[in-house]
């Protein structure tokens, strides 16, 4: 049995499903308008934009996509997009500046932690490639 009020039950019903979609009422359809709007925008982008109206009946929106998806026996694949996963190892930093490359490098510049962790978000690898200059000046010193 699908349910009416979950977004891909009700999407396999308007496709599938003419009969029972037919019965469903008009607050179920206004539910779903922006979504149903918002996937059929993939393959209709034009269609979709011509509803894409503040205060248009939603309902109806709906009912106009359903005569749409009569012309299919199923769920087009099109309808389903991929997404891409992030990757993890790119996430995690390679590079780990030492305690006393990070104290020169705010002494130098003259700025608080809160500035170095906005470096760090905003503008990393100039960072890192000034405290790996760093570093190397340092470990000059302790060779």
């Amino acid at each position: 049995m699908l349910d009416e009020t979950k977004l891909f039950d009700f999407v396999k019903i308007m496709f599938t499903k003419p009969t029972q979609f037919k019965q469903i009422k008009n607050h179920n359809k206004k539910r779903h308008h922006f979504m149903i709007n918002r996937f059929f925008a993939i393959k209709y982008p034009t269609n979709a934009q011509m509803f894409n109206i503040n205060g248009i009946n939603g309902a109806n929106v709906v009912e106009s996509w359903a005569m749409v998806a009569q012309r299919f026996k199923s769920v087009p694949a099109w309808w389903y997009t991929k997404t891409k996963k992030a990757d993890p190892a790119a996430k995690a930093d390679k590079y780990t500046p030492s305690e006393a490359a990070i104290e020169i490098y705010i002494g130098k510049n003259e700025i608080g932690l809160r500035e170095f962790n906005e470096l760090k978000t905003f503008a990393k690898e100039a960072l890192y490639a000034d405290l790996q200059r760093i570093e190397a000046q340092i470990d000059v010193y302790n060779k």
